[in-house]
């Protein structure tokens, strides 16, 4: 067993934190302490501060923790636009490091599909099945699939549906009956018609109303916050919220025992009118 890579993360507090377990349970005499010393640091609970956020790095002390991380000069790269990323304070900030992240590694591997293939999202269920199918041994019983989802549909739909995800690629039968997903994770190009992504999204935010007063609160989580913001805080929200959704990736794609296909939806929009003044309100 060998510590993750720099690189596999998105959260520079989280990895110096597993990095030190790590380390604490492999190496008999690493300690806050050893760590100082490799980095060239007078404190000895410096490392523990920033783990528990107490304290941030500056760039000269993200150079002496690459030194005492032993990283390559490629990973020396990443962890400080990983620090950089997690630090900033401005949108434009984030994205800029994100945007070098991600140009350095995939941190989850993504089959982006093209603007042909934008019958996947024309039914809200072809992604849920995409799922199921591989987790259940369903041996392509449509009855069995369409009733397994929520809210249930047709066998002719189920049908259909496992007769793209097979056109497109994006399973493979196995021998026991369960299918294999040829990527972990898939974005929607650019390209893609946007009507048909629309529709899904709504499809699902509408799912999630039902959900909210159909489902019991210990298997669903559908909170609401109103917030007073600029347009600078926007930005960096969304920011946060696309780099939240990397973390989520990474959850997902570090386990195979999935049991159930769950939706997770982003909305954040304005529900006031933008002013400076009185004089700017719409008129009633």
């Amino acid at each position: 067993m060998s510590a993750k890579r720099v690189t596999e993360y998105i959260d520079y507090r989280l990895y110096l934190r597993e990095y030190y377990e790590y380390e604490r349970k492999h190496t008999h005499y690493f300690s806050h302490r050893y760590f100082a010393e490799a980095a060239g640091i007078s404190s000895s609970s410096f490392l523990s501060r920033v783990i528990a956020g107490k304290r941030s790095l500056t760039r000269p002390m993200i150079e002496k923790f690459s030194i005492a991380l032993k990283h390559s000069e490629k990973e020396k790269s990443y962890f400080k636009n990983l620090v950089l990323f997690n630090q900033a304070k401005t949108a434009e900030e984030k994205s800029e490091h994100y945007v070098v992240l991600r140009s350095m590694v995939g941190i989850v591997k993504e089959t982006i599909l093209q603007a042909s293939e934008y019958d996947y999202f024309c039914c809200w269920y072809t992604p849920i099945i995409r799922e199921l199918i591989c987790i259940y041994p369903l041996n392509d019983d449509y009855s069995k699939i369409a009733q397994m989802i929520q809210p249930s549909i047709s066998a002719p739909q189920a049908r259909k549906a496992v007769a793209l995800l097979k056109k497109l690629e994006l399973v493979e039968p196995q021998d026991n009956g369960v299918y294999k997903q040829t990527e972990k994770s898939i974005a929607a190009d650019s390209q893609i018609k946007s009507i048909a992504v629309r529709s899904y999204v709504n499809s699902m935010l509408r799912h999630s109303v039902d959900a909210l007063h159909s489902m019991d609160k210990s298997i669903r989580h559908i909170s609401s916050m109103t917030l007073g913001i600029s347009k600078e805080q926007y930005k960096t929200i969304v920011v946060e919220l696309e780099s939240f959704k990397d973390r989520v990736k990474q959850i997902v794609t570090l386990y195979d025992d999935a049991s159930v296909v769950y939706e997770l939806n982003f909305a954040f929009f304005p529900v006031s009118h933008t002013t400076t003044s009185s004089e700017d309100l719409p008129d009633a």
